[in-house]
């Protein structure tokens, strides 16, 4: 299903607050308008210069904002108009071989649901909230000479869409490969955006971290688990309640692997807390054992 019932109204609130600030905004260019006539003649005609494109922007935002409203509450309340597919392998989660935690299922998408004009396979949006600078001083946060010229490994893709390219092995994530890394950095920097916490940057620890999970009637048990640190003191955790099942890439857009949980303190400012992952290698076989071959770049034609 895309969008659970929390998520689908959590988007319709997000509209209708941003249709509320583009018309608060434009209240106040208008009385800027207005306020501009008692200027100068040449200072009136700069500032409505200025104010002019605003207010057409504003607009068109509110427009687009309306209809986008209008279809969402329309076509997308119901739950029926979500469904994308249906689950035609769930193995029960568990302890699986190597001791990771085993906990992922395989979804038939219904291909009708699907715009094909539109398709652009596996990415991660990076949207627009954090700016270009700062996301880019994120992945590489310790740069042992800002003017090198040699490449970063992360490049801020034209469209905002980091697309998926490959996939990080075990060996790797134990011993990072040094030409995967930026100059003096000593962890893969990655990537995930889920429903709760949205965009964030984590480091990839180098260490397999063994976490224990009950289970109802069993007695307890370890796994072992792919562990992402927050990217520094300041930042917080790297997930939230309700990020499980996102995609956790580095910056070329390699899978990690995908988010099943955390632990430490639940305030997520502590610098203690950890977000685990199971790896992408022992997904990828564990499909081959029920013959289900992953395809990571799917195409439409």
């Amino acid at each position: 299903m895309l969008f659970g019932d929390a998520a689908i109204e959590k988007h319709i609130t997000a509209i209708e607050s941003e249709i509320g600030v583009n018309l608060n905004l434009i209240k106040l260019l208008e009385r800027r308008l207005e306020g501009a006539k008692q200027r100068r003649e040449n200072v009136a005609e700069a500032e409505k210069n200025q104010i002019l494109p605003q207010l057409k922007g504003a607009r068109k935002a509110i427009e687009a904002l309306e209809e986008l409203h209008v279809e969402v509450s329309k076509n997308w309340k119901s739950q029926e108009n979500r469904i994308l597919g249906h689950v035609v392998l769930s193995p029960p989660i568990g302890i699986g071989e190597e001791e990771f935690m085993e906990d992922w299922a395989v979804i038939e998408i219904d291909g009708s649901k699907v715009d094909s004009t539109n398709f652009v396979g596996n990415v991660i949006d990076l949207g627009t909230t954090i700016p270009f600078g700062e996301f880019m001083a994120w992945m590489s946060p310790h740069l042992a000479d800002p003017t090198d010229p040699s490449p970063l490994s992360f490049e801020y893709p034209e469209d905002r869409l980091l697309r998926f390219s490959g996939t990080i092995s075990d060996d790797e994530m134990w011993k990072p490969n040094q030409k995967t890394l930026d100059r003096d950095k000593s962890c893969i920097m990655v990537i995930k955006r889920g429903y709760a916490s949205d965009l964030t940057v984590g480091c990839l620890n180098t260490i397999r971290s063994f976490t224990r999970f009950y289970f109802k009637g069993q007695l307890g048990q370890m796994s072992k688990q792919v562990a992402v640190l927050p990217r520094n003191f300041k930042s917080g955790a790297f997930s939230g309640p309700g990020d499980s099942g996102s995609a956790v890439v580095d910056g070329k857009g390699r899978l990690a692997g995908l988010l099943t949980g955390a632990a430490g303190a639940s305030n997520v400012s502590d610098v203690s807390d950890c977000t685990y992952l199971t790896s992408i290698d022992f997904i990828l076989k564990c499909m081959l054992k029920y013959g289900f071959k992953a395809n990571l770049y799917p195409s439409l034609g």
